[in-house]
């Protein structure tokens, strides 16, 4: 799990930090104020757009990949059998026309 993009070993090295830096007591009030901001930033609609269109730029790439079916396995040995064995032209040639005009 990952929150806004930092590992387990990452948050703890900063609360460990944060923990040295403010001490006890400074910390736990901190932690209160810090929660509060988050618990109002996550029901603010411009919050929640903003995330939501990240999301979807995210995921955009793969969306055409799946539209454009380029994730699908190709078929090599089949690719490589009409290359080296396209299918035959048929023309159709009227009696006479086999002779060079001059």
């Amino acid at each position: 799990m990952e929150f806004f993009n930092l590992g387990w070993s990452e948050i703890l090295l900063i609360l460990t930090l944060a923990f040295i830096v403010l001490g006890p007591d400074r910390i736990k009030k901190f932690g209160g104020e810090f929660g509060a901001f988050l618990r109002k930033l996550s029901k603010d609609g411009l919050f929640r757009e903003v995330v939501q269109t990240t999301d979807e730029l995210r995921n955009y790439p793969r969306k055409i990949l799946n539209e454009a079916m380029l994730d699908q396995p190709v078929m090599y040995e089949q690719a490589e059998k009409s290359m080296l064995h396209p299918p035959e032209e048929v023309i159709d040639v009227e009696a006479g026309d086999d002779q060079v005009q001059e």
